[in-house]
Protein backbone atom coordinates (compact mmCIF):
# COMPACT_ATOMS: atom_id res chain seq x y z
CA UNK A 1 0.00 0.00 0.00
CA UNK A 2 2.66 2.49 0.52
CA UNK A 3 4.16 1.91 -2.34
CA UNK A 4 1.32 2.13 -4.22
CA UNK A 5 0.88 5.69 -2.45
CA UNK A 6 4.24 6.70 -3.15
CA UNK A 7 4.17 6.25 -6.18
CA UNK A 8 0.87 8.20 -6.68
CA UNK A 9 2.80 10.90 -5.29
CA UNK A 10 6.04 10.51 -7.20
CA UNK A 11 3.21 10.70 -10.44
CA UNK A 12 1.83 13.81 -8.77
CA UNK A 13 5.05 15.68 -8.24
CA UNK A 14 6.55 15.00 -11.66
CA UNK A 15 3.10 16.32 -13.01
CA UNK A 16 3.22 19.37 -11.36
CA UNK A 17 6.82 20.48 -11.99
CA UNK A 18 6.77 19.25 -15.64
CA UNK A 19 3.28 20.97 -16.49
CA UNK A 20 2.12 17.60 -17.90
CA UNK A 21 -1.39 18.58 -19.16
CA UNK A 22 -4.04 15.80 -20.02
CA UNK A 23 -4.60 14.82 -23.86
CA UNK A 24 -7.80 15.61 -25.06
CA UNK A 25 -10.35 12.58 -26.20
CA UNK A 26 -10.71 14.95 -29.11
CA UNK A 27 -6.78 14.03 -30.31
CA UNK A 28 -7.06 10.43 -29.64
CA UNK A 29 -10.04 10.39 -31.88
CA UNK A 30 -8.37 11.89 -34.69
CA UNK A 31 -4.90 10.14 -34.69
CA UNK A 32 -7.33 7.01 -34.72
CA UNK A 33 -8.96 8.25 -37.82
CA UNK A 34 -5.48 9.10 -39.36
CA UNK A 35 -3.93 6.02 -38.32
CA UNK A 36 -6.51 3.53 -40.37
CA UNK A 37 -6.24 6.38 -43.14
CA UNK A 38 -2.79 5.62 -43.62
CA UNK A 39 -3.45 2.25 -43.29
CA UNK A 40 -5.69 2.37 -46.26
CA UNK A 41 -3.17 4.38 -48.00
CA UNK A 42 -0.34 1.56 -47.21
CA UNK A 43 -3.36 -1.11 -48.74
CA UNK A 44 -3.29 0.17 -51.33
CA UNK A 45 -0.03 0.65 -51.92
CA UNK A 46 0.67 -3.46 -51.53
CA UNK A 47 -2.28 -4.16 -53.93
CA UNK A 48 -0.51 -1.48 -56.93
CA UNK A 49 2.66 -3.43 -55.78
CA UNK A 50 1.18 -7.12 -55.99
CA UNK A 51 -0.29 -5.50 -59.54
CA UNK A 52 2.59 -4.76 -61.14
CA UNK A 53 4.46 -7.98 -59.89
CA UNK A 54 1.59 -9.84 -61.86
CA UNK A 55 2.62 -7.28 -64.60
CA UNK A 56 6.29 -7.49 -64.50
CA UNK A 57 6.15 -11.99 -64.44
CA UNK A 58 3.35 -11.68 -67.69
CA UNK A 59 5.61 -9.17 -69.64
CA UNK A 60 8.77 -11.59 -69.31
CA UNK A 61 9.84 -11.93 -73.01
CA UNK A 62 12.19 -15.03 -72.99
CA UNK A 63 12.23 -15.02 -76.79
CA UNK A 64 13.84 -11.89 -76.20
CA UNK A 65 16.05 -12.78 -73.88
CA UNK A 66 17.57 -14.89 -76.19
CA UNK A 67 17.77 -12.48 -78.78
CA UNK A 68 20.08 -10.32 -76.37
CA UNK A 69 21.79 -13.25 -75.68
CA UNK A 70 21.65 -12.96 -72.45
CA UNK A 71 23.10 -15.87 -70.11
CA UNK A 72 20.86 -18.20 -67.66
CA UNK A 73 21.46 -16.41 -64.61
CA UNK A 74 20.57 -13.13 -66.35
CA UNK A 75 17.65 -14.17 -67.23
CA UNK A 76 16.51 -15.11 -63.85
CA UNK A 77 17.61 -12.32 -62.53
CA UNK A 78 15.63 -10.27 -65.17
CA UNK A 79 12.43 -12.27 -64.81
CA UNK A 80 12.28 -11.69 -60.75
CA UNK A 81 10.43 -8.35 -59.99
CA UNK A 82 13.03 -7.53 -57.29
CA UNK A 83 12.21 -4.16 -57.30
CA UNK A 84 8.56 -4.44 -56.89
CA UNK A 85 8.95 -7.11 -54.49
CA UNK A 86 11.29 -5.23 -51.85
CA UNK A 87 9.01 -2.63 -52.46
CA UNK A 88 6.08 -4.82 -51.61
CA UNK A 89 7.81 -5.78 -48.72
CA UNK A 90 8.83 -2.32 -47.38
CA UNK A 91 5.50 -1.23 -47.32
CA UNK A 92 3.46 -4.13 -46.12
CA UNK A 93 6.16 -3.59 -42.89
CA UNK A 94 4.93 -0.24 -42.49
CA UNK A 95 1.38 -0.94 -42.80
CA UNK A 96 2.33 -3.99 -40.07
CA UNK A 97 4.01 -0.92 -37.50
CA UNK A 98 1.03 1.73 -38.53
CA UNK A 99 -1.67 -1.35 -37.38
CA UNK A 100 0.23 -2.37 -33.93
CA UNK A 101 -0.13 1.57 -33.35
CA UNK A 102 -3.67 1.39 -33.86
CA UNK A 103 -6.27 1.14 -30.65
CA UNK A 104 -6.96 -2.34 -30.97
CA UNK A 105 -3.99 -3.29 -33.35
CA UNK A 106 -2.47 -5.45 -30.39
CA UNK A 107 -5.34 -8.08 -30.99
CA UNK A 108 -4.43 -9.08 -34.05
CA UNK A 109 -1.69 -11.56 -34.32
CA UNK A 110 1.45 -10.76 -37.04
CA UNK A 111 0.17 -13.84 -39.03
CA UNK A 112 -3.37 -13.22 -39.32
CA UNK A 113 -2.03 -9.49 -40.25
CA UNK A 114 -0.37 -10.53 -43.30
CA UNK A 115 -3.03 -13.37 -44.08
CA UNK A 116 -5.84 -10.42 -44.29
CA UNK A 117 -3.89 -7.60 -46.03
CA UNK A 118 -2.67 -10.61 -48.96
CA UNK A 119 -6.07 -11.05 -49.32
CA UNK A 120 -7.05 -7.84 -49.79
CA UNK A 121 -3.81 -6.87 -52.14
CA UNK A 122 -4.47 -10.12 -54.28
CA UNK A 123 -7.97 -9.28 -54.59
CA UNK A 124 -7.09 -5.44 -55.10
CA UNK A 125 -4.14 -5.93 -57.37
CA UNK A 126 -5.82 -8.32 -59.66
CA UNK A 127 -8.60 -5.56 -60.35
CA UNK A 128 -5.86 -3.27 -60.60
CA UNK A 129 -4.01 -5.36 -63.47
CA UNK A 130 -7.34 -6.52 -65.22
CA UNK A 131 -7.70 -2.36 -65.47
CA UNK A 132 -4.35 -1.49 -67.04
CA UNK A 133 -3.28 0.66 -63.89
CA UNK A 134 -0.25 -1.56 -63.46
CA UNK A 135 0.91 -0.62 -66.88
CA UNK A 136 -0.01 3.46 -66.03
CA UNK A 137 2.32 2.89 -62.77
CA UNK A 138 5.08 1.38 -65.18
CA UNK A 139 5.01 4.24 -66.91
CA UNK A 140 5.20 6.74 -64.36
CA UNK A 141 7.98 4.85 -62.56
CA UNK A 142 9.89 4.66 -65.68
CA UNK A 143 9.63 8.61 -66.13
CA UNK A 144 10.03 9.71 -62.66
CA UNK A 145 12.51 7.58 -60.59
CA UNK A 146 15.70 7.37 -60.97
CA UNK A 147 17.66 4.34 -61.86
CA UNK A 148 13.97 2.38 -62.22
CA UNK A 149 15.15 0.82 -65.61
CA UNK A 150 18.47 -0.15 -64.45
CA UNK A 151 16.62 -1.97 -62.02
CA UNK A 152 13.22 -3.64 -63.01
CA UNK A 153 13.48 -6.70 -65.28
CA UNK A 154 13.40 -6.24 -68.91
CA UNK A 155 9.44 -5.37 -69.85
CA UNK A 156 7.55 -3.05 -71.61
CA UNK A 157 10.54 -0.15 -71.31
CA UNK A 158 13.11 -2.54 -73.04
CA UNK A 159 11.12 -2.01 -75.80
CA UNK A 160 11.72 1.60 -76.23
CA UNK A 161 15.75 1.03 -76.63
CA UNK A 162 16.49 2.05 -80.57
CA UNK A 163 20.10 2.15 -79.58
CA UNK A 164 20.22 -1.46 -78.97
CA UNK A 165 17.51 -2.29 -81.97
CA UNK A 166 14.37 -2.26 -79.91
CA UNK A 167 11.51 0.08 -80.77
CA UNK A 168 7.73 0.14 -80.02
CA UNK A 169 5.08 2.41 -80.43
CA UNK A 170 1.67 2.92 -82.46
CA UNK A 171 1.71 2.26 -86.25
CA UNK A 172 0.40 6.03 -87.67
CA UNK A 173 0.41 5.32 -91.79
CA UNK A 174 0.86 2.28 -92.99
CA UNK A 175 2.08 2.04 -97.05
CA UNK A 176 3.63 -1.78 -96.27
CA UNK A 177 4.83 -4.09 -93.42
CA UNK A 178 8.22 -2.99 -95.21
CA UNK A 179 7.29 0.44 -94.95
CA UNK A 180 5.47 2.83 -92.49
CA UNK A 181 5.55 5.34 -89.78
CA UNK A 182 5.58 4.64 -86.14
CA UNK A 183 5.24 6.82 -83.24
CA UNK A 184 7.05 5.96 -79.68
CA UNK A 185 6.28 6.68 -76.21
CA UNK A 186 8.14 10.04 -76.38
CA UNK A 187 5.97 11.14 -79.29
CA UNK A 188 8.74 10.34 -81.64
CA UNK A 189 7.78 9.43 -85.03
CA UNK A 190 9.98 7.11 -86.89
CA UNK A 191 10.18 6.16 -90.29
CA UNK A 192 10.11 2.47 -90.45
CA UNK A 193 11.75 0.61 -93.59
CA UNK A 194 13.24 -2.49 -94.31
CA UNK A 195 12.56 -7.07 -95.08
CA UNK A 196 10.11 -8.24 -92.19
CA UNK A 197 9.70 -11.13 -90.29
CA UNK A 198 5.81 -11.50 -88.82
CA UNK A 199 4.85 -14.20 -87.57
CA UNK A 200 2.44 -16.59 -88.85
CA UNK A 201 -1.29 -15.09 -89.26
CA UNK A 202 -0.05 -12.30 -87.76
CA UNK A 203 -0.94 -8.67 -89.53
CA UNK A 204 -1.50 -5.04 -88.40
CA UNK A 205 -2.33 -1.67 -89.26
CA UNK A 206 -2.86 1.84 -89.01
CA UNK A 207 -3.73 2.56 -85.08
CA UNK A 208 -2.26 -0.98 -83.83
CA UNK A 209 0.41 -0.96 -80.98
CA UNK A 210 4.04 -3.05 -82.25
CA UNK A 211 7.13 -3.98 -81.11
CA UNK A 212 10.24 -3.62 -83.61
CA UNK A 213 13.44 -5.19 -83.49
CA UNK A 214 16.34 -4.07 -85.93
CA UNK A 215 18.65 -1.11 -86.31
CA UNK A 216 18.54 2.72 -85.55
CA UNK A 217 19.35 4.67 -88.47
CA UNK A 218 20.40 8.01 -89.36
CA UNK A 219 17.69 10.67 -88.00
CA UNK A 220 14.35 9.10 -87.19
CA UNK A 221 14.56 6.26 -89.43
CA UNK A 222 14.53 3.09 -88.26
CA UNK A 223 15.53 -0.75 -90.25
CA UNK A 224 13.07 -3.34 -88.61
CA UNK A 225 14.17 -7.28 -89.14
CA UNK A 226 11.35 -8.39 -87.06
CA UNK A 227 7.65 -7.02 -85.82
CA UNK A 228 6.47 -8.39 -82.76
CA UNK A 229 2.41 -8.01 -81.48
CA UNK A 230 2.33 -5.66 -78.52
CA UNK A 231 0.58 -8.79 -76.68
Amino acid sequence: MKTTLTLQKQILARIKTQGVKPMSKGYFKMREYVLWGLLGVFVAALSVGFAMIIFMLKGTDLDLFNKLGLSFTEKILYTIPSFWIVATVVVATIALINFRNTRRGYRTSTRQFILISALISVGLGSVAYAFNVSEFVDKAASANIPLYNDVVPLNTNAWLDPAHGLLSGTVRSKNSNSDFFLRDAESVLWHVTGDTELPEGYTFSSGDRVRLIGKAGSGDTFEVTEIVPWE
